[in-house]
């Protein structure tokens, strides 16, 4: 089984982290999109045509597509997703699934424009941060969110890569993120390869060389 595994950054690390925790083993491809990073502050019209361009380019070579970008994949709603044939496996979707009253959504501008919640904070500067390993500002950031629900949904591929930070300075919340989800409805052909481009291929090295830890 081919699977293509997409986001405009180190947010398919933490699904490669669940790749290799639940032994779903397939052929896969991740691919890390630095030409259009950061796509959560870009305009709809932008985010709607990489989707489709991202959509035929999966489609001609794998069997399925982990769209990772919760921006990305916010805007499946606004294209036939059936001109494409492909399995589409969407973490917005997945996300929404654990959206209640009790329940902030924590993404990008971009991701927000599709959320009709009463509780969301952008937090359209972390990605860059984290792909810059900034964690000064990264803390400073975290350090004055005013938190209003329980739960807080991580509704961007990076911030599982901080979720430690999340935890450290608001312990009786709980932060969610839905990437086990995501990799637990794959297959498991039972043979593993990864391949991915440039970007991921560096990231790919440092992941093996460190086994499960994951470095931001």
């Amino acid at each position: 089984m081919k699977v293509m595994l997409y986001d405009t950054g180190v947010g398919v690390l933490p699904f490669l982290r669940s790749i290799f925790k639940q032994q779903k083993y397939n052929e896969y491809y991740l691919y890390m999109d630095d030409d259009v990073f950061p796509i959560g502050k870009k305009d709809q019209k932008f985010i709607i045509n990489h989707l489709k361009f991202i959509l035929n380019y999966a489609c001609k070579k794998y069997d399925k597509i982990i769209i990772a970008c919760n921006t990305i994949s916010s805007y499946l709603k606004f294209i036939d997703i059936t001109k494409y044939n492909i399995e589409i496996y969407s973490i917005f979707e997945e996300n929404l699934k654990m959206l209640d009253d009790n329940t902030t959504f924590l993404a990008t501008l971009g991701t927000l424009r599709n959320v009709n919640h009463p509780f969301v904070i952008d937090g359209s500067v972390l990605p860059s941060l984290i792909e810059r390993n900034q964690i000064k500002e990264i803390i400073n950031f975290v350090s004055k969110l005013e938190l209003k629900t329980d739960k807080v949904i991580l509704g961007c591929t990076h911030f599982p890569l901080i979720k430690f930070i999340f935890e450290d300075f608001f312990k009786n919340k709980i932060f969610i993120s839905s990437e086990d989800k995501i990799i637990e409805k794959l297959p498991n052909s039972g043979y593993i390869s990864l391949d991915g481009n440039r970007k991921a291929k560096k990231y790919l090295v440092s992941y093996l060389n460190f086994s499960n830890k994951i470095l931001c």
